[in-house]
C-alpha cells in the first residue's frame, strides 16, 4: 500500500500540473455561462491565469494596484499584459469597491454609475495626472450602459490610456475594459477591443 502511494503522487503531478499554464491561446466564441455572458475572442491572442503565474506579482506589482482582477472572468492580451490588456468581468451589486465609499446600486442611470466608477479611479493613489477624455452613454450588449475613456500616468511614470463599457445586468455590474501604454500600443488594438465589445452579449435578462 505505502508503495502504491509513492508511485501514485508524481502521475498526480503530472496530471495536475498539465493544465496550468499561465498563457493559453484563445479565439472565437467564449461562453461564461454562470457569468452570464458570451464574447468573441480575437485570434492571436491569449488569455491570462494570475492563479498559475508565480511570477506575475514581482513582474507586474502596479497592474495589481490599479485594478482589482479578482472581478475578471476572462483577461487577454497579444503582446504581453504590460503592453496591452483586453479584461471582462463583474462586479456584485452594494459590494466595496477598493478605493471609494460609493457603491454601484441597482436603479442607477447609466451616468450615476459612471460616476461611481470614476470615483473609484479618482482615488486610486496608484494612478495620477488622470485626464477624462470621454464620459458619455453607451450601448452594451443591448443595454444602456455607459463609456469611459481616460488617461493617467502609473507609478513608474508610464502614460497609460484605457478605455472602460459598463453595463448593470440584474444583481451585477458587466465591464469590458482595455488598457495599454498610450504611445503606440493603445491606438494600434483599440479596434480590436471595440470588436470585442460589439459581439459581446447577454445570455439571459436577470444574472445569476
Amino acid at each position: 500500500m505505502k508503495r502504491a502511494r509513492v508511485l501514485f503522487l508524481p502521475l498526480f503531478l503530472v496530471v495536475s500540473l498539465s493544465g496550468c499554464a499561465p498563457y493559453v491561446a484563445v479565439g472565437g466564441k467564449y461562453t461564461a455561462g454562470t457569468e452570464n455572458f458570451e464574447v468573441d475572442l480575437p485570434s492571436g491572442w491569449r488569455q491570462h491565469f494570475s492563479a498559475y503565474d508565480p511570477m506575475f506579482r514581482q513582474v507586474l506589482p502596479d497592474l495589481l494596484e490599479r485594478r482589482d482582477l479578482t472581478k475578471d472572468v476572462v483577461r487577454i492580451t497579444r503582446d504581453g499584459l504590460n503592453l496591452q490588456q483586453i479584461a471582462i468581468g463583474r462586479i456584485a451589486l452594494e459590494s466595496d469597491l477598493p478605493h471609494t465609499k460609493r457603491k454601484l446600486s441597482k436603479g442607477m442611470l447609466p451616468q450615476e454609475m459612471a460616476e461611481v466608477i470614476l470615483d473609484n479611479i479618482r482615488s486610486n493613489p496608484s494612478m495620477t495626472n488622470l485626464k477624462i477624455v470621454e464620459n458619455a452613454a453607451a450601448t452594451v450588449a443591448g443595454n444602456q450602459g455607459f463609456k469611459l475613456l481616460c488617461a493617467y500616468k502609473t507609478k513608474g511614470g508610464l502614460t497609460v490610456k484605457a478605455a472602460y463599457y459598463g453595463v448593470t445586468v440584474g444583481s451585477w455590474h458587466l465591464y469590458l475594459v482595455y488598457e495599454a501604454p498610450q504611445r503606440h500600443y493603445f491606438d494600434r488594438d483599440y479596434t480590436t477591443f471595440e470588436q470585442v465589445k460589439n459581439s459581446f452579449r447577454v445570455l439571459r435578462k436577470e444574472a445569476a
